[in-house]
C-alpha cells in the first residue's frame, strides 16, 4: 500500500475561484440567467456558483461556454477596477450590463500592464495632479502640461505615442463595446485610458487629449461624471492639440473654409474640431462657424475625415511584442501565464497578436531590462 500512497500535496487541485467566474461571466456580457441557460442549468444554480456556495462547479464546462482556459476559473482574484474611478464619458446611455463588462476588460488590461512591467520594464509615470491646484484652468492646465512635456507651440507628432511616453498605459476597446466612447482611470497610480479604434484617427487623437485631461485635472474626484468635468477635459484637449499663441501665429487676414483644411492638416485634428477651436478663439464669427459646420455636415465630415490622417497606433506594444517574439514568447504562452484567453488579450492591444517564432520558438530567459517606447 506504502508505495501507491500520494501525498495530499500531490493530489491537491487548484481551488475554484467564485469571483472569477461573475468577471467571466460579466466581460461576456451574460446575464445569470443567459449563462445557466448555456450550461443547460437553473439561474439558482449559476447564482450558488457565484456566491462560492459549490467547491467544485464543471469548470470544464465554464470553459467552453465562456470561451476561457479552465486556469482562470482557479486563478487568485483578478484586479478590482471599480465604477466610481472610470471617467465614462456617456455612463447614461450605458446599461448596467455594458458598464461591468468594461469593468472586467480593463481588469484583464491592467495584469496585462503589469506583465510588461515584470519582464520588460518600462519608465513611472509623469503625469500631474493638478486636480488640486486652486483656480487653474483646464486651459491653463494644458498650456502647462504642454511646456512640461516640451511641446511648446508645435503640433503633438503623435498623440498615442507621447501618452504612451509619458507612463499613460494605452488600450483599444473591443469591438462588442465600440458604441462607447473612450474612457480612463488610475490603477495603483498607473494612468489607463482606452480608445474607440472605430473612430477617425483625428477623433481617437482628440478623444485621448480628453481621457489625459480627465487623468490630470479629475484625480481622485468622483466629479468626473458631470457635464461640466466632461466640458472642462474638452477645454483641456482642445488647447493641448491646438494652442491658442500657436493657432494666432498663423492666423493672418480673414478666414476661409480652405484654411480650415489647411490648419487642420497641420495640427492633425479634425475639421470640425478647427471650426470649434477657432470659434472658440473669436478667429471666426459665430456666422462663420454655423455656415461651415453646416458645410462640413454635407461633405461628410461629422461621420467621416475625408483626406484624413494615418490612425496611431501602440509604439509601446509594438515593442514590447518584437521584444517578446525574440525571446521566445507567443501570444498563447503570455495568455498562460495571465491564465486568460489570448484572443481577448488582443482585442485590447490594437489588434497586434504575438505571432509564433518559426520553428516553435520556446521561451528562455525574459528580459528585465528598461524598454525604451518612443526614440
Amino acid at each position: 500500500m506504502t508505495e501507491n500512497r500520494w501525498s495530499l500535496g500531490q493530489l491537491e487541485q487548484p481551488s475554484f475561484n467564485h469571483t472569477r467566474l461573475t468577471m467571466a461571466r460579466e466581460r461576456r456580457g451574460l446575464t445569470k440567467q443567459g449563462l445557466a441557460e448555456l450550461c443547460g442549468v437553473s439561474r439558482r444554480a449559476v447564482s450558488a456558483w457565484e456566491a462560492g456556495e459549490v467547491d467544485n462547479p464543471p469548470v470544464n464546462l465554464l470553459s467552453q461556454v465562456l470561451d476561457l482556459p479552465e486556469a482562470y476559473f482557479c486563478a487568485d482574484d483578478a484586479p478590482q477596477i471599480e465604477e466610481e474611478w472610470v471617467s465614462f464619458r456617456a455612463l447614461s446611455s450605458m446599461t448596467a450590463r455594458q458598464v461591468r463588462r468594461i469593468l472586467s476588460i480593463s481588469s484583464l488590461a491592467v495584469l496585462l500592464s503589469d506583465w510588461v512591467d515584470k519582464h520588460y520594464g518600462t519608465p513611472p509615470p509623469e503625469l500631474p495632479d493638478l486636480s488640486e491646484t486652486a483656480g487653474l484652468t483646464p486651459v491653463a492646465a494644458a498650456e502647462q502640461l504642454r511646456s512640461a512635456w516640451g511641446l511648446h507651440q508645435k503640433p503633438v507628432k503623435n498623440m498615442l505615442a507621447l501618452a504612451e511616453r509619458k507612463g499613460v498605459r494605452v488600450f483599444s476597446l473591443p469591438v462588442k463595446d465600440r458604441e462607447i466612447d473612450a474612457f480612463s482611470f488610475l490603477y495603483e497610480g498607473r494612468p489607463f485610458a482606452f480608445m474607440n479604434t472605430g473612430k477617425t484617427a483625428e477623433r481617437m487623437r482628440f478623444d485621448l487629449a480628453h481621457e489625459l485631461g480627465h487623468l490630470v485635472l479629475h484625480q481622485g474626484s468622483r466629479r468626473n461624471r458631470s457635464r461640466a468635468a466632461e466640458q472642462e477635459a474638452h477645454d483641456f484637449a482642445s488647447s493641448f492639440l491646438i494652442p491658442a499663441d500657436g493657432l494666432f501665429a498663423q492666423v493672418v487676414g480673414k478666414l476661409r473654409l480652405d484654411d480650415v483644411f489647411k490648419l487642420k492638416r497641420y495640427w492633425k485634428v479634425s475639421a470640425v474640431a478647427m471650426v470649434e477651436r477657432l470659434y472658440q478663439l473669436e478667429l471666426v464669427s459665430e456666422w462663420n462657424r454655423r455656415q461651415w459646420l453646416i458645410d462640413l455636415s454635407q461633405r461628410g465630415y461629422r461621420i467621416s475625415e475625408p483626406d484624413g490622417i494615418h490612425p496611431e497606433t501602440s509604439q509601446l506594444f509594438t515593442e514590447v511584442f518584437r521584444l517578446a517574439r525574440e525571446d521566445g514568447w507567443t501570444s498563447r504562452r503570455i495568455a498562460d501565464e495571465l491564465v486568460d484567453s489570448d484572443q481577448d488579450l488582443d482585442a485590447l492591444v490594437f489588434g497586434l497578436s504575438i505571432a509564433a517564432i518559426p520553428g516553435g520558438g520556446q521561451a528562455g530567459p525574459a528580459r528585465h531590462g528598461h524598454l525604451s517606447v518612443v526614440r
